[in-house]
C-alpha cells in the first residue's frame, strides 16, 4: 500500500493590506477537525471504464495498472447503457485479488442517459431511464452518493440553475466533476463556480478530478487525493471524507506525481485561511465567484470575499491542486463594481478587485468589423481583442464599449492554385492547390499564418488586415513511396481494421462501382497502423478525400494521434472537415518525439462524413 505521512511544516503569515473591511467568517471548513500530524494521503480515480463497457482494459488490467502507478483508491464505473447492466462489483467476481493489489475498492457506475453521473456505493443502473432526476432518486433510495461528470460537456444545453436545483434537491449529490481526462472540457470549472455561487455556504459541493480511463493516453493525467487517518483505508473512513470533502482535485498533464503541489496543513482562524504548502506566494491562487480575488498562501477574511472561496495552486510544470470550497458567511458589506459591457458581453456586477473577469464583443453587423474597447479601458487586458478580460478597480462601476469600424479588402495571392483576388478582412475564405498531373502536394509556403491546415492541399483562412501570398509546393508521385500499413482507397474489405460499431459506418457504391465509407452523425471511428517506429523530427502525413452530406452547417474532423510504447498519447493532429463536395485533404505533423504508431481517427458531429483514399506518407528526412 503507497501512502504518505505528512508533517507539519511552520511558515510566516504574509498579511496582504485588503480592499474592504468585513465581518467575514469561514462557516464551511472542509478540511476542519483533521490530525495534520498523522493522516495519510491516498490518491484515488473515481471515473474508471473496462471491457465490462467501452474500455480497452479488462477490470483485473486496469486494477494492475493503477496499483502499480500508487493509486489506493479505485471505483470502476462502467457506463449502465452497456449489458450488463449492473455495476462492475465485486471486484472478486472478475478474478480480482482484492488484498494482493493493496487498493480500497469502490462499487461505482456511470449513469449514462441522458447526463453522465457518477453513481458509488450501490448497484443502480437503468439503460432505458431518460431523467436526471428519475436517476438520482434512484441512486439516493440505494444510500449511495453522486457526482455529476463533465458537466462542459452539456454547457450549451445546461443553465447553471439546472444544476442549482439538483443540488438542492438531492443531498446525496455531493460533487462536480472539474477535471476530465486531459482537461477536455474547460468549461467544468466555469460551471462549478456559477452553481457555487449560488449555493454556498449554506450547500457545498466538492470539486473532483478524474481520468475518465478508457485507454492509456487517459491514465493519471486527473486524480484525487484524500486525506484518511492513520491507518485508516477502509471504506467507512474513505465515505467520511468524500461527503466533508477532504480530499484535493489534481490535474497534472506531465503524469510526474512529483510536480503535484499539496497542502501540508490548512489552517482557519478568525482572521484568515493560511495554507503551510512548499511554493511561492504567486503560485496559491484564491478565487470567489468564478475569478481570482487574492495570491499568496495566507488569505486575510478582510479581504473583498463572496460566499465561498477556493484555492488553486499551481506549478511551474503545469498542474493544478484545487482545494474544495470554503463557505464564507458575513459577507453583507463586500464592495461589489457594476461593470456594463455595451455591443457585447459580460455586464453584472462582480466583486471589486476580481481579475480575469472575461468580456467578448458581439458578432460585427455586415459590413463592419470590431476595431477596439473604448470607455473605462484602464484595466482591459487587450483593448484590441474582441474576446479579451479586465480587472475590476476598486470602484462602484466600469463601463466599456466595443468599437466597430468597416471592413476592408486585402488583396490574397494563390501560386500554383485556386483562390486569388481581393478578400475582405476577417471573412472566412477557401484556397485550393492546384495539383499537376504526376506530383503530391507538400505544402503551402510563405506567408501561411492565417491558413487552418499549411499542409492540406484544400485549406480555410480567415483574411488578416493586410494583404499576403501563399504558394502550393509539389513532390514528383514517383518519388513519394506511401506506407503499405494504410493505403485503402476503395474499401473493398469494408470497415476491417477500424474501431467502429457496425451501426457507426456504412460502406457506399458508387456507379462506377468504386466504394467509399459514410460516417453517420454523432459517431466515431479509429484505425491504429502499426509497426511504424518513427523517429522524432519525422514528417507524417494522410491524405484523402472527404465530403460532408448535411441540412445545417456541417462539421467533421479527420486526424492523427500519435502513441508513445506505453499506448499513451503523445500528441494529435486533426483538420475540420465542412466541404460539401468531395475535396482533397490532408493532415500533417513533424513528430517531436518517437513514435511506436499512429490512430488514425474520424469522428462527426452533424450530417454525413463521406471518405475514400486514404493514404499514408512517411517524408523522407528533412522532407
Amino acid at each position: 500500500m503507497v501512502m504518505r505521512t505528512l508533517s507539519v511544516v511552520a511558515f510566516a503569515i504574509l498579511l496582504i493590506p485588503a480592499c474592504a473591511s468585513s465581518d467575514a467568517r469561514v462557516e464551511v471548513n472542509p478540511y476542519a477537525d483533521l490530525d495534520w500530524q498523522t493522516l495519510e494521503i491516498h490518491k484515488a480515480n473515481l471515473h474508471t471504464h473496462t471491457t465490462e463497457s467501452d474500455g480497452d482494459f479488462s477490470p483485473q488490467e486496469v486494477v494492475d495498472m493503477y496499483a502499480e502507478a500508487g493509486y489506493t483508491i479505485l471505483s470502476l464505473t462502467d457506463h449502465d447503457t452497456h449489458e450488463p447492466e449492473h455495476s462492475t462489483w465485486p471486484w472478486e467476481e472478475y478474478g480480482i485479488d482484492v488484498d494482493a493489489s493493496g487498493m480500497l475498492p469502490i462499487e461505482g457506475n456511470e449513469i449514462s442517459r441522458p447526463d453522465h453521473i457518477g453513481s458509488y456505493f450501490n448497484d443502480y443502473g437503468d439503460a432505458d431511464q431518460r431523467s436526471v432526476s428519475e436517476a438520482l432518486e434512484q441512486i439516493g433510495k440505494r444510500d449511495g452518493l453522486a457526482v455529476m461528470f463533465h458537466p462542459g460537456r452539456y454547457r450549451n444545453v445546461r443553465d447553471p440553475q439546472w444544476y442549482v436545483d439538483l443540488y438542492e434537491d438531492f443531498p446525496h449529490l455531493l460533487g462536480m466533476e472539474v477535471f476530465n481526462q486531459d482537461d477536455r472540457y474547460p468549461g467544468d470549472r466555469a460551471i462549478y463556480d456559477q452553481v457555487i455561487s449560488e449555493l454556498m455556504p449554506e450547500r457545498p459541493v466538492w470539486a473532483m478530478a478524474n481520468d475518465d480511463f478508457h485507454s492509456k493516453e487517459h491514465f493519471a493525467r486527473s486524480m484525487n487525493f484524500f486525506l484518511l487517518p492513520e491507518e485508516g483505508l477502509n471504506e467507512e473512513n474513505f465515505r467520511e471524507a468524500f461527503e466533508k470533502g477532504r480530499f484535493y482535485a489534481v490535474y497534472n498533464p506531465s503524469r510526474d506525481t512529483g510536480e503535484i503541489i499539496l497542502p501540508e496543513q490548512v489552517r482557519v482562524n478568525e482572521e484568515a485561511i493560511e495554507l503551510v504548502v512548499e511554493c511561492d506566494d504567486d503560485q496559491v491562487v484564491w478565487i470567489s465567484h468564478g475569478h481570482e480575488i487574492h495570491r499568496g498562501r495566507t488569505l486575510p477574511l478582510s479581504t473583498n470575499i463572496g460566499d465561498y472561496v477556493r484555492a488553486t495552486l499551481k506549478s511551474d510544470e503545469g498542474t493544478v491542486t484545487l482545494l474544495q470550497p470554503f463557505g464564507i458567511a458575513g459577507t453583507e458589506d463586500r464592495v461589489m463594481t457594476e461593470l456594463t459591457i455595451i455591443g457585447g458581453s459580460g455586464s453584472g456586477e462582480y466583486l471589486t478587485g476580481s481579475r480575469g473577469v472575461s468580456i467578448e464583443a458581439d458578432d460585427p453587423a455586415e459590413g463592419k468589423v470590431f476595431d477596439r474597447w473604448t470607455g473605462d479601458i484602464e484595466h482591459v487586458n487587450d483593448v484590441e481583442q474582441a474576446e479579451t478580460t479586465v480587472d475590476l478597480p476598486e470602484q462602484e462601476s466600469v463601463e466599456i464599449e466595443a468599437e466597430y469600424r468597416p471592413t476592408e479588402s486585402y488583396t490574397l495571392d494563390v501560386e500554383h492554385g485556386e483562390g486569388s483576388g481581393d478578400v475582405k478582412e476577417e471573412s472566412h475564405h477557401w484556397i485550393q492547390a492546384s495539383i499537376p498531373q504526376g506530383y503530391i502536394f507538400d505544402e503551402w509556403t510563405g506567408d501561411v499564418e492565417p491558413l487552418e491546415s499549411p499542409r492540406s492541399p484544400t485549406t480555410r483562412l480567415q483574411m488578416p488586415n493586410r494583404d499576403f501570398s501563399v504558394t502550393a509546393t509539389f513532390t514528383p508521385e514517383e518519388e513519394v513511396v506511401f506506407a503499405p500499413q494504410l493505403q485503402n482507397p476503395s474499401f473493398q474489405d469494408g470497415i476491417e481494421g477500424w474501431d467502429a460499431e457496425e451501426d457507426d459506418v456504412r460502406i457506399v457504391e458508387n456507379d462506377d462501382d468504386d466504394q467509399h465509407l459514410a460516417l453517420l452523425r454523432f459517431s466515431g471511428i479509429m484505425q491504429r497502423v502499426d509497426d511504424m517506429e518513427l523517429e522524432a523530427g519525422t514528417r507524417l502525413t494522410l491524405y484523402f478525400d472527404a465530403k460532408i452530406e448535411a441540412e445545417d452547417e456541417p462539421v467533421g474532423f479527420v486526424g492523427m494521434q500519435y502513441l508513445g510504447e506505453l499506448d499513451e498519447e503523445l500528441a494529435h493532429t486533426s483538420i475540420t472537415v465542412r466541404n460539401q463536395s468531395w475535396t482533397p485533404l490532408a493532415v500533417s505533423a513533424v513528430l517531436v518525439e518517437e513514435v511506436i504508431a499512429p490512430n488514425i481517427f474520424v469522428w462527426m458531429r452533424d450530417g454525413e462524413l463521406h471518405l475514400r483514399n486514404f493514404r499514408l506518407r512517411v517524408h523522407d528526412s528533412g522532407g
